[in-house]
């Protein structure tokens, strides 16, 4: 069993994943809007002038549902990056390993921050 730890890593690669999901669906959903009833057709071309290939049709919005996976995933990379960056190494805390951390009282807990060691 794992022990409570104050900080909570995420993972990079899984929030990328997640992004770049949330990103394409959206894309291809705003680009089938825009094929099928006309509604933000403008944005559509205004998008179209970044992302070679996508516009208001089916085929766009499955170009423009690559392109939404590619910039959300990398936008999910460097924010979970950034993030777990942020909470380990500018805290200088012992939690997530990153720091040994050094137990005083004989509980586990981590005498310079006051966080539990993880169990192994």
């Amino acid at each position: 069993m794992m022990g409570y730890s104050k900080c909570t890593r995420l993972s990079a690669v899984a929030l990328g994943v997640a992004f770049g999901v949330v990103s394409a669906i959206s894309m291809m959903v705003f680009a089938w809007s825009a094929w099928l009833g006309g509604n933000g057709s403008q944005m559509i071309q205004q998008w179209a002038a970044i992302y070679p290939g996508f516009d208001a049709s089916l085929k766009g919005g499955f170009i423009g549902g690559a392109w939404g996976f590619v910039e959300g995933f990398v936008l999910g990379v460097i924010t979970g990056w950034i993030y777990n960056l942020c909470l380990c190494c500018c805290s200088k805390k012992c939690c997530c390993g990153q720091a040994p951390c050094t137990s005083s009282d004989g509980k586990g807990a981590c005498s310079s921050c006051g966080c539990e060691k993880k169990s192994s």
